[in-house]
């Protein structure tokens, strides 16, 4: 990143990483923590620090980025949200706007496998769909759907739809 955004860390988003990936080593750890980056644990649900952590900065008014499927998708294959999305929308004291975005081509510019080096000339494509203002989103799906796991659901749901509009875009 230039230096002007590195001076201004208000400018960096939070985001999760998986414990068993990034915070292996107490070097590694501290590097993705001065990253701005979260441990989380895969399978232990959407109750736990790493999540807490991301939703107090949210409610705090600062910038959040999620991989909503909940790890790397190696395969590319179109796969479930994780609940947690639906929990930091339903959760946050203020409701977030949405910026859902997809890309493709990525791992033709960088392999997921050795040997890491970048290949030039390769087609990215990214598509970036519209706001979405999760203020009258909760107020509608708070009515149809009064449980906590209701409305988790159904955020998780909507989100992934508009997902789903921006693959079918960028496809």
């Amino acid at each position: 990143l230039p230096w002007r955004v590195l001076a201004r860390p208000r400018l960096i988003r939070w985001g999760l990483g998986a414990h068993n990936v990034l915070f292996t080593k107490r070097s590694h750890g501290t590097f993705f923590a001065l990253g701005k980056i979260f441990p989380v644990v895969r399978g232990d649900g959407v109750y736990q620090k790493g999540m807490d952590m991301l939703l107090e900065k949210m409610n705090l008014g600062d910038w959040v980025h999620v991989f909503p499927e909940g790890k790397v998708n190696m395969a590319q294959e179109w796969m479930r949200l994780k609940w947690g999305v639906g929990r930091l929308i339903a959760e946050a004291k203020i409701p977030p706007l949405g910026l859902p975005f997809w890309h493709e081509g990525i791992s033709d510019v960088l392999a997921v496998g050795k040997p890491y080096i970048p290949r030039i000339g390769k087609t990215v494509t990214v598509v970036i769909g519209d706001v979405i203002d999760t203020r009258e989103l909760l107020e509608k799906l708070r009515r149809d759907h009064p449980t906590t796991e209701g409305l988790r659901k159904a955020l998780t749901d909507y989100i992934q739809d508009q997902l789903e509009l921006c693959r079918d875009k960028a496809r």
